[in-house]
């Protein structure tokens, strides 16, 4: 029995069918491959950088300020062994008080024997010295009186005059500068200008304008600030307070009172 032909075009494909499948798997493995070595390839990923946080700046707290003093409650006016004690027609001295370091300067007096605290008689006699090396010649007219003192003499003012006469030229008992042992009447040697206001025109009250804060001393009661100090214009009038403060109510300007620069009340009595 003769064989059956199969036809030549069937025979072509199935080998063809063959031959690409096996090469078709190939490609395919091979694409796989070098799609993976590619990914395993890939530059990294940079990690990013973090973004700086801004900087919170903390407010640097303002230092509180120091309450500043009130000049009526501040002991160095009224302890009695401040050189800055005061004692005008407002403030009153304590009940009968007499310091305790009296002393004689070792200077030329009038009218009695006069002492004063003993820090304000040691420069009380380096200003007459200073003084005299000039050829201006101080001599010392009145220094500490003590509250019975000041008693007798404003009570002959209230005699003489009446009492509103009495307080526009004295003080009255406990309200005396001279009783805080730190104030000095000063005079030249012609005793005709002593404790008048003509005493600034002469030599010695020239001196002691211009000098007298150099040695710790200050004109207590200035031309022009009666309302202020209480007292009318006494150019022989002197009020020791140490050197240094002296220097600083000299330094603030002419004519400058205790009362402004240390903010004291002062004026009249309150009745």
């Amino acid at each position: 029995m003769a064989k059956k032909k199969i036809p030549k075009r069937t025979i072509r494909y199935d080998r063809i069918a063959m031959l690409a499948i096996p090469a078709l798997l190939i490609l395919i493995a091979a694409i796989f491959v070098i799609a993976r070595l590619a990914d395993g390839k890939k530059a990294p990923e940079r990690t990013p950088e973090p973004t700086p946080e801004t900087a919170v700046s903390t407010p640097t707290p303002e230092p509180t300020p120091e309450p500043t003093p009130d000049p009526e409650r501040d002991p160095r006016f009224f302890e009695t062994d401040s050189y800055l004690i005061v004692a005008n027609k407002k403030h009153k001295l304590p009940e009968g008080y007499e310091p305790s370091d009296l002393a004689y300067p070792e200077v030329n007096m009038r009218y009695n024997n006069w002492t004063l605290r003993m820090e304000a008689a040691v420069a009380l006699e380096e200003m007459f010295a200073a003084a005299a090396e000039e050829g201006v010649n101080l001599v010392m007219g009145s220094g500490y009186r003590g509250e019975e003192f000041q008693r007798v003499l404003y009570d002959g003012y209230v005699a003489e005059g009446g009492q509103s006469y009495a307080d526009s030229i004295s003080s009255r008992p406990g309200y005396s500068d001279h009783q805080t042992g730190l104030a000095t009447d000063l005079c030249g040697q012609d005793a005709a200008y002593d404790l008048t206001q003509d005493f600034e025109m002469t030599q010695e009250g020239k001196w002691l304008a211009e000098n007298a804060y150099k040695y710790g001393f200050i004109m207590r009661y200035p031309k022009g600030k009666e309302a202020i100090t209480g007292y009318a214009y006494e150019p022989w009038h002197f009020r020791y307070i140490t050197k240094a403060e002296a220097q600083k109510i000299h330094d603030a300007g002419e004519n400058m009172t205790f009362e402004e620069f240390y903010g004291i009340s002062g004026g009249d009595y309150a009745n």
